[in-house]
Formats: structure tokens, sequence, C-alpha cells
């Protein structure tokens, strides 16, 4: 091998990069990102889905694969993406910690693809769909509320019968009393949504002016 091959192997080492292999990769990323997409969207259980944000982990699949074809046809591309992604700063605020799990999922899956690692491309995203599709159907059973009672010196161990009585996990989350107004929130978990006899059983206790409940989702409550 001569010094002007291995110059043209280090600056355009693209020979095998046809047509039809790039149209291949890009074909597996749409793919792969429909699968991140479809799992984003029945695994959400937030209050605010985000279409925009969903679309944008399949553009992210293929973005990451057209990265990865880039570094590994061309040495010099490779060093030069490697300064110019150093340099790039990502200030926009995640609010929901589990969207950053889907956009690594979504950068990492193109990484495989564009290394022509199809394989571990496929398998790797249908075995963490199927793992967060679980995470969300068990949220989905199991849900805690946050009961809220307001009132004027009403009594708390009335307040924990009717709580044992309607829910096995209960727990009181905070109190305060002071001389005109008390405030005692709870929380509960059960598979179905609080029930209005309980609510009604509730406003029945003596002292208690209003009853408010809340479904907790974790990042935020709504």
């Amino acid at each position: 091998m001569s010094k002007s091959d291995i110059l043209d192997w280090f600056t355009g080492n693209a020979e095998t990069l046809t047509t039809e292999r790039i149209l291949f990769v890009f074909a597996v990323s749409v793919a792969v990102g429909i699968v991140v997409f479809l799992t984003y969207r029945l695994a959400y259980r937030g209050v605010a889905y985000s279409a925009k944000f969903n679309v944008s982990n399949v553009a992210l699949v293929l973005i990451s694969a057209t990265i990865m074809l880039m570094i590994s046809s061309n040495i010099a591309i490779s060093l030069g993406m490697v300064g110019a992604l150093s340099i790039v700063r990502f200030r926009t605020a995640i609010k929901d910690p589990q969207d950053t799990v889907y956009i690594f999922w979504a950068i990492v899956e193109g990484l495989c693809i564009g290394a022509l690692l199809y394989k571990l491309a496929v398998l790797s995203s249908l075995v963490i769909a199927a793992l967060l599709l679980c995470g969300s159907f068990y949220d989905s059973v199991s849900k805690k509320y946050l009961i809220v009672l307001r009132g004027t010196s009403f009594s708390q161990d009335t307040v924990l019968e009717i709580l044992q009585k309607h829910y096995r996990k209960h727990r009181v989350r905070s109190a305060n009393s002071e001389s005109l107004h008390m405030e005692m929130v709870c929380e509960v978990t059960s598979g179905k949504t609080v029930s209005e006899a309980f609510i009604c059983e509730l406003k029945a206790v003596e002292g208690v002016h209003g009853v408010d409940w809340l479904l907790e989702t974790g990042g935020h409550v709504g």
C-alpha cells in the first residue's frame, strides 16, 4: 500500500457506502423510530402529551444514523465532527425525566443502525419498548391520589378510620392545625379513581369544610 493509498483511505473511505445501503439504513431507522414513537405514545402517563417531541425522537434516530455513517466513512470528517459536537450546547429544559430516556434511546438506536448493527438495534428497541410499556402498565394499575381536607378542628382519627375502610394503602403526608383553620393531606393508593361515596363520607366528618383530591403523577401533580 503506497502513501497515496493511505491518504486516500483516511480522506475518503466511502466506497462501501452505496445508495442502496444508505436507503436501507434510513428504512431501518424509520422502522425503529416508529417503535420509539408508538412506545412513547402508549406509555405516556403525563398531563401534557407533546406530539412534536415524539416526532422529534423519530428524526433523532435518523440524524444519529447519518452522523454515524459520516464518521464511519471518512476519518477526516469524524475528527471534525468530534470538534463540532463538543461545542454544541443544548439548553432546553426537560420537565419530565422520562423524556430523557427516550432522547438517549433514540440516539443510541441511531448509532447502532449507523454502525450497521441492525440485529442489535432491532432487538434492543423491542426489549426497551416492552420494558417501558410494562412500567407504564404498572403505573396505570397502581395510582396514587392526594386527599386534601380543610376545615376547623376535625378529628384526625375519624379521617384515618374512613381511609382504612376504603383503601388498604394509605398514609398521612402532612397535617397543619391553627386556631381557626386545619388542613390534612393524605395519600391513598388504588387502581380505580376516587369514589364519590368516599368523598361524601369525608365531607360528613364534623369540622370538615372542603375536600380536594389530586392524582399524583410524580413530576407534577394534575
